[in-house]
């Protein structure tokens, strides 16, 4: 009979984090208050029942349906309305932070906001599957670094397939990858590539704790290269703050899951080592502190893929010629024929801004509680 191992877990941010929700918030969606670096996202249907009782409504409906830049701010600035006015029609706000510190205010507020994952209440919180994905990229790379040579197929497959410029490459060998390192369990009558066949069946994590919304940041978009150069992009994001605490239950059936929480955590600060020796040492970015894991979105290529952990320093050509497949028009559009020059693939490393400082995306420690 198996035994159900049960843990608390947490994760500090040590930087920004960021999990999407696929939500995005149009000019016309959120209020920017410059003087107070102050983003307010309120009930639109609050908005407009306020509205129509001061018989405005015919020309809000106007404003929302025509296709002009102006924002909704300063619609309702130029309507004649007042912070307080927004107060009670606000949804949550969040820090501006230094997200709109190079635009200007009419540039900030036509900028997008990419919202965080919330749940019904509007509370936001971090899916067990972004948790479970990022234990498992970690885990195949310590079956492959384990026993290299049960993967040597699968490995020169990666490169020659990259060479000769195949679509969905990292993808379909990824796959293999997995199938190969999980997929151990015998159910007859049944392929072996089915997910029930899967041994990670058996490590369940559950959804994150709330976290108060009081947590989430606005963060802009920073590529930082070799040189130390920083190119904000218009690109915004809710985040949580420095600091934030994320907490979720993890559970091993240990009848079917063969790894225990040692072997998890073994596998989580290997793949962070590989990842800093390969890639952000370049940047002189990183960190070599234990217990550093890399979470959601925006954290950049490395951090969701095993090409540099498994193929070493060499991997920026593999990984060059997976960019050029996947990107198109877009490789030469950002660059990345420089990938190959400064022997690096991507050639910038993805970072933020927090209280005017630099800071990776989704840098985040791991620590069983019990």
């Amino acid at each position: 009979m198996g035994v159900l191992e049960h843990y608390r877990v947490k994760i500090e941010a040590l930087s920004p984090i960021y999990i999407g929700s696929g939500e995005k918030l149009g000019k016309k969606e959120y209020i920017y208050i410059p003087w107070d670096q102050l983003v307010i996202v309120p009930d639109i249907h609050r908005i407009y029942a306020d509205i129509q009782r001061k018989g405005k409504g015919r020309e809000f409906l106007n404003y929302m349906l025509n296709n002009k830049r102006d924002s909704l701010g300063n619609w309702l600035k130029q309507s004649g309305y007042k912070k307080k006015d927004y107060n009670s029609w606000k949804r949550y706000e969040l820090s501006a932070g230094d997200a709109f510190l190079t635009s200007t205010a009419k540039e900030a507020s036509a900028k997008e906001i990419c919202c965080f994952v919330k749940d019904s209440y509007g509370m936001p919180y971090v899916p067990g599957s972004s948790i479970k994905g990022m234990i498992r990229t970690a885990l195949l790379v310590w079956e492959v670094r384990h026993d290299r040579a049960n993967y040597m197929e699968i490995i020169k497959a990666i490169k020659t397939n990259a060479t000769r410029g195949r679509r969905n490459t990292l993808a379909n060998e990824t796959a293999q990858l997995e199938e190969k390192a999980f997929h151990t369990i015998e159910r007859p009558g049944v392929r072996q590539s089915n997910a029930v066949c899967c041994n990670l069946s058996g490590l369940i994590i559950g959804d994150s704790d709330p976290i108060p919304v009081e947590q989430l940041v606005l963060t802009q978009k920073v590529d930082y290269t070799l040189d130390g150069s920083e190119k904000p992009l218009p690109i915004l994001r809710e985040a949580l703050c420095p600091g934030s605490n994320i907490y979720f239950d993890l559970t091993i059936d240990t009848q079917v899951c063969p790894y225990s929480v040692k072997d998890i955590l073994e596998a989580l600060e290997e793949f962070q080592r590989l990842c800093y020796d390969s890639f952000y040492k370049r940047f002189r970015r990183g960190s070599r502190e234990s217990g550093i894991v890399w979470l959601g979105g925006g954290a950049g290529f490395l951090s969701k893929t095993v090409l540099y952990p498994i193929l070493g320093a060499d991997a920026y050509q593999t990984v060059d010629h997976v960019l050029k497949e996947t990107l198109g028009k877009n490789y030469e559009k950002h660059k990345h024929y420089k990938n190959k020059s400064l022997k690096i693939a991507p050639h910038v490393c993805k970072c933020t801004k927090y209280r005017g400082e630099l800071y990776d995306m989704g840098m985040g420690r791991i620590e069983v509680l019990k």
